[in-house]
C-alpha cells in the first residue's frame, strides 16, 4: 500500500510534468498552432489575393508593385514586377503550403532576373526551401512561411485573426487535457512502483526466520534378536554335578549363528560367516595380530560341538602383512585347542585349521 510519503511524491511528479507540459502548450504551441492555421488559410485564397498580401508586406521594405504587375489573373507560377529606389526587381510568389523548393526553382529566377536585367529577385513561398536551395541562393532573397507569416499577420482582416485564435485556443485546451493525463498516468506509475519496492524490504525484514531442522538421526538398528533356548532337559542335576554353560543347551544351527554373531562383534573383525557347514571366514579390518586370534579363540571355545571347526582369516585388501601365529607349541593359551597354522599361495591371507588335541 502507498505510504504518504510515496503519495506525496506522486503527485509531486504529475505536478512537474503536468506544469510543465502546460507552460509549453499555452506559451510555445499556441502561437505553432495559429501560426499553421494562418498558413492554411492562405494557402487556401485564391492566388491573385494571396500575392497581394504578399506585395503588402513588403511595402514595409520599400517595395512598390509595378503598374503591371497587378492587372491580369497570371496563374500560380507568375513572376511579379516590384520597384525599390528606381531598381526593378522581381517577385515569384509560391502559394502551396506543402512546397519544398529546390535549387532549380531558386536557379530559374535567377535567370529571369538576368535576362530582364533586374536588380534582384525575391522568391515567396508558405513552404520550405530545401537545404541546397539556400545553399546556391544566386543572390536571390528568400522567404518561407515561417519567415512570410509574421509580415502578413498584420494585414490580415480581425474575423480571420479571431478564428484563428478560437482554433488554436481550442486545440490548445485539447492538448492540455491530454497532457494532464499522461503527467497523471507517470505519477500513479511512479506511487506503484515506489510502493512496490519499499514493500519488498519491509516483507523481508518482518518474515521470521524459517527454523533450522536439524537432521534426525540415524535409527539403530534393532538388536539381534537373542536365539530360542534349548529345552532344558527334565532330568534333576545330581548331587555335586556342575550346570550346563548357556552354549550347552543350544543345538549346532543355534550355536552357528551365534558364533557369527558374536565373532562379528570383536573388535577388529569385519564380518564372519560360515562358507562352509566347517569353515568359518572371518574378514578383518586390519592385519591380524595376536590379540585378534586370542578373542577368535575365547569366542569359539564357549562353543564345544563346534570347536572343530576349520577358520580362514581374511585381511583387508591390499595388505601385505605376513601369517601370523599365536599359539605356542600349537596350543591356544585362551581355549587350550591345538592350532596349525598355514599360509596360503595367494597374497595377504591366512587359514588357521582347528583340531581337538587328543
Amino acid at each position: 500500500m502507498p505510504t504518504t510519503w510515496n503519495v506525496l511524491t506522486a503527485i509531486a511528479i504529475t505536478t512537474l510534468i503536468g506544469g510543465s507540459l502546460t507552460a509549453y502548450l499555452w506559451q510555445v504551441r499556441r502561437r505553432q498552432l495559429k501560426v499553421a492555421g494562418g498558413l492554411a488559410a492562405l494557402a487556401a485564397m485564391r492566388w491573385r489575393e494571396f500575392a497581394h498580401f504578399v506585395i503588402e508586406a513588403l511595402q514595409a521594405q520599400g517595395f512598390e508593385a509595378a503598374q503591371e504587375a497587378v492587372l491580369p489573373e497570371r496563374g500560380q507560377h507568375p513572376d511579379l514586377t516590384l520597384t525599390r529606389d528606381d531598381q526593378t526587381w522581381l517577385l515569384s510568389c509560391k502559394q502551396g503550403a506543402n512546397y519544398r523548393i529546390s535549387a532549380e526553382q531558386v536557379a530559374e529566377l535567377a535567370a529571369a532576373v538576368r535576362f530582364e536585367g533586374a536588380a534582384g529577385g525575391i522568391l515567396a513561398t508558405l513552404g520550405r526551401f530545401q537545404p541546397e536551395a539556400r545553399k546556391h541562393d544566386h543572390g536571390m532573397e528568400l522567404i518561407d512561411g515561417s519567415t512570410l507569416w509574421p509580415l502578413i499577420e498584420p494585414l490580415l482582416p480581425p474575423s480571420l485573426h479571431e478564428d484563428l485564435e478560437q482554433r488554436a485556443h481550442a486545440d490548445t485546451i485539447r492538448h492540455t487535457v491530454a497532457a494532464w493525463i499522461i503527467a497523471l498516468a507517470v505519477g500513479a506509475t511512479a506511487a506503484t512502483l515506489m510502493a512496490t519496492g519499499t514493500a519488498e524490504p519491509t516483507a523481508a525484514r518482518d518474515r521470521p526466520a524459517a527454523p533450522v531442522t536439524q537432521p534426525a538421526p540415524a535409527a539403530a538398528p534393532p538388536p539381534a534378536a537373542p536365539p530360542p533356548a534349548a529345552p532344558v532337559a527334565s532330568a534333576p542335576l545330581g548331587a555335586g554335578a556342575e550346570p550346563a554353560s548357556p552354549a550347552a543347551l543350544l543345538n549346532e544351527p543355534e550355536q552357528r549363528s551365534a558364533i557369527a554373531r558374536d565373532v562379528s562383534s570383536l573388535p577388529g573383525i569385519e564380518r564372519a560367516l560360515w562358507s562352509t557347514r566347517s569353515t568359518l571366514l572371518i574378514e578383518l579390518q586390519r592385519d591380524p595380530g595376536a590379540e585378534v586370534v586370542e578373542d577368535i579363540c575365547a569366542t569359539i571355545g564357549r562353543y564345544p560341538d563346534l570347536s572343530a571347526s576349520r577358520l580362514q582369516l581374511q585381511p583387508p585388501s591390499g595388505s601385505t602383512a605376513a601369517a601370523h601365529s599365536r599359539c605356542a607349541g600349537n596350543r591356544c593359551d585362551t581355549c587350550n585347542t591345538g592350532f596349525i597354522a598355514m599360509v596360503s599361495s595367494m597374497p595377504a591371507a591366512w587359514r588357521l585349521s582347528r583340531s581337538l588335541s587328543a
